[in-house]
């Protein structure tokens, strides 16, 4: 936990809150997330809509800038996608009691089908909802197209699963031109959308975009990378979310973003030298 301290708030929600609190002292909105994913048990993913609920309530109290994003597979999307939607709506209210975004976070490829259906139920009952797109699956565009005919939010990553040639592009600059070929998409038809990436070209070239699509965006970025650049974008007027894990079940979520993506290391690495 020590070494993962930079890019994890902590084990409990206070040290979320802490953190989360931190963030909007330095000009960041909160994006937090408790660690959790693959449950296959129905008591671990009601325990888990209550740690939500009492985040929420704690959030609300500390009158914390930000909202929550969560994963399906830890709101048993892996039991049943009808479930999992059962079990996300109290945690949809009560975002949506406080006027927040909840934002769902993407997953691997197998589940990317339920967490859609899922997004799109939410999407009938708010607008305040938002979904995370991952640019090195090859059916992004078509995904992309479909939620912006809907009025969905989207938050654009190059995406940090490991996947098979079939349905992933897997070399770097095959996803590079796919992130950009979808964040031109985002910002010519898109609303209130984020674009999720710590690569310099791509911010380059969202801000390149801004100047002539005046539309609502914001930059999304994780805890602990990049943070002078967070600094100089939220100096420049630009709104920045820091995305927040917590949770004792930060092992998984840290040793997955070194494993599955070797290129993560570099990014965390080069965070110690270029910030």
């Amino acid at each position: 936990m020590r070494f993962a301290s930079q890019w994890v708030a902590g084990e409990n929600l206070e040290d979320a809150v802490r953190v989360a609190k931190e963030a909007n002292a330095r000009g960041l909105e909160a994006l937090v997330n408790h660690l959790g994913e693959h449950y296959r048990e129905k008591a671990s993913v009601e325990a888990t809509t209550r740690e939500y609920l009492r985040l929420l309530a704690t959030i609300r109290a500390g009158e914390v800038r930000g909202t929550v994003s969560i994963k399906p597979t830890q709101f048993g999307v892996l039991i049943d996608k009808a479930y999992a939607l059962s079990e996300i709506l109290p945690v949809l209210d009560a975002t949506k009691a406080d006027r927040r975004v909840l934002w769902l976070d993407m997953e691997h490829a197998a589940t990317t089908d339920d967490t859609i259906w899922i997004y799109e139920r939410l999407l009938e009952r708010t607008d305040h909802v938002g979904i995370c797109l991952q640019a090195n699956l090859r059916r992004t565009p078509n995904d992309l197209e479909r939620l912006l005919a809907a009025g969905a939010r989207v938050r654009l990553v190059k995406g940090a699963y490991k996947e098979a040639p079939e349905i992933a592009y897997q070399m770097r600059s095959e996803i590079d031109r796919a992130y950009l070929a979808n964040l031109e998409t985002l910002f010519a038809r898109g609303r209130e959308f984020a674009v999720g990436s710590h690569d310099g070209r791509m911010i380059q070239r969202a801000l390149e975009l801004a100047k002539d699509h005046p539309t609502p965006f914001e930059f999304a970025m994780l805890q602990g990378v990049r943070d002078p650049l967070k600094r100089e974008l939220v100096s420049q007027g630009h709104r920045v979310a820091e995305y927040i894990p917590y949770g004792p079940n930060w092992l998984p979520y840290f040793s997955r973003r070194l494993r599955e993506r070797p290129r993560n290391v570099i990014t965390m690495a080069r965070s110690f030298v270029s910030g």
